[in-house]
């Protein structure tokens, strides 16, 4: 019950500012008091000093026979609560003896205290202070010895000692630690209502994410829409790629079922034609029979391979195009055998791609196709390696591709020549696997006359 209370992110904010809040102002207001209390000290020590300093200020020795036997001082003093009786302030002035020899009005109606109970020890010529109870009550005492030389230069000390009562330092302070915390504990009840607010609009753009994933959930939307706070834009925009991947994904599914039958289109005419038209032994037909299932089943298996794979780049096997090549060309030979078709292989040597051999075989494999297919009497393919990367050049004799057309023609479908069968896929799926390799396919008027497809590869595997 209670894990479900505290399962929002508010919840636990406001339940960890409401734990930390009152230690913070606890401490806060502790060192506040602290402070207050020093200031208090400071305050009343600055005021027996000064009191102190009066009295000596006005004190006068009483000489006979060229020594110091007392001091004079006044009557009444400028300070009213010298004067006041049990005013709390009291002033007095002890011999060498320890015997009060003056007192302030104000201490006319008590007695005077026991300096030695006031006074563990003397330093002449420095202000003393401490604390002590007298009569079950606390009071703060300044002390200051003068040691008066007479005329022949022989030191008297004198004790000035003035005495307050702490009543009105503690009545200070307790009026203070009353508003403090008073103030304090409004503070903290303020604090939390605030709190609450900036969660609320803090927490806002998750509640309007969460519009935006069920909108898309219903199918209103096909990825998570809206502009959000820099935190959450990064968390949308990989959502987005990860909802994009997997679209992409079903997309490929689907695409791998035509490229699967796309792909085994060229085996099965080959035995088609052999079938129908050769005139070569049994054993002969049965050999290229065999080979044609073979190459269809490593087709099926690379596709379907495809289908699951979240992407092709990053394989580190190298593959030689000139087999790859001669074997495509044989077989091309004989599916378009009534075209007679002049043909030209020139590979630099050790001509090899970075890639899976089933995807060289597959990219070279609907380049010719397409080169047999639309040429006339002549298939050129070359090889040359520049600055790092492989380039093939596939070119034809036929009608070419027109320069608007260039685009178009790599996309899944789209076919210029509906007179010829073609489901318009075969340049698409080459498309796909040059990217896959980030590599580049471009289309040009050949020297031949015809279309010349252009595919730049890297020679090194990329990398992430």
């Amino acid at each position: 019950m209670v894990i479900a209370r505290f399962s929002s992110i508010a919840s636990r904010l406001l339940l960890a500012s409401a734990l930390l809040l009152p230690l913070f102002l606890g401490l806060t207001g502790f060192f506040l008091d602290r402070a207050f209390e020093n200031s208090l000290e400071v305050a009343e020590r600055s005021r027996l000093r000064g009191h102190v300093n009066l009295l000596m200020s006005v004190a006068e020795p009483i000489s006979k026979d060229s020594l110091i036997v007392g001091l004079r001082l006044p009557v009444t003093l400028s300070e009213a609560d010298f004067e006041h009786p049990n005013s709390g302030l009291y002033g007095y002035v002890f011999d060498n003896r320890n015997k009060a020899v003056w007192h302030s009005n104000s201490a006319a109606l008590s007695d005077p205290p026991n300096y030695k109970s006031i006074a563990k020890s003397d330093n002449p010529g420095r202000m003393l202070f401490s604390e002590k109870e007298l009569a079950n009550k606390l009071h703060f005492i300044a002390r200051y010895t003068v040691n008066w030389e007479d005329a022949n230069e022989n030191p008297t000390p004198f004790h000035f000692v003035v005495i307050h009562s702490a009543e009105e330092y503690h009545a200070e302070l307790k009026a203070y630690r009353n508003q403090l915390w008073r103030w304090l504990g409004a503070a903290g009840f303020f604090l939390l209502i605030a709190q609450t607010l900036i969660l609320r609009w803090g927490l806002r753009p998750l509640g309007k994410l969460a519009q935006a994933l069920k909108a898309m959930q219903s199918g209103d939307t096909s990825n998570i829409a809206g502009e959000h706070p820099r935190e959450l834009q990064r968390i949308v925009d990989n959502l987005n790629q990860v909802l994009a991947r997997e679209q992409a994904l079903r997309q490929r599914y689907r695409n791998s079922l035509s490229d699967l039958a796309h792909s085994l289109k060229t085996p099965l005419a080959v035995l088609q034609s052999k079938l129908v038209e050769s005139v070569e032994s049994d054993s002969e037909l049965q050999q290229i029979a065999s080979e044609q299932v073979a190459r269809m089943n490593q087709v099926v298996t690379y596709q379907l391979q495809r289908a699951v794979s979240s992407q092709q780049k990053g394989t580190f096997r190298r593959t030689r195009l000139e087999p790859i090549a001669q074997r495509l060309f044989a077989a091309l030979q004989k599916v378009y055998a009534h075209k007679k078709m002049d043909q030209e292989l020139d590979l630099t040597p050790n001509s090899t791609v970075a890639g899976d051999e089933q995807d060289v075989m597959e990219l070279l494999g609907n380049m010719l196709e397409n080169a047999f297919k639309y040429g006339n009497k002549h298939v050129r393919m070359r090889s040359t390696i520049e600055d790092g990367w492989l380039r093939i050049d596939v070119e034809d004799d036929g009608p070419g591709v027109p320069e608007d057309q260039t685009e178009r023609i790599l996309e899944r479908g789209q076919r210029l020549d509906t007179s010829i069968p073609g489901q318009g896929i075969g340049l698409s799926v080459a498309a796909e696997i040059v990217r896959s390799y980030d590599g580049e396919i471009s289309i040009h008027r050949s020297e031949l006359g015809g279309a010349r497809f252009s595919v730049c590869l890297p020679l090194l595997p990329a990398t992430d």
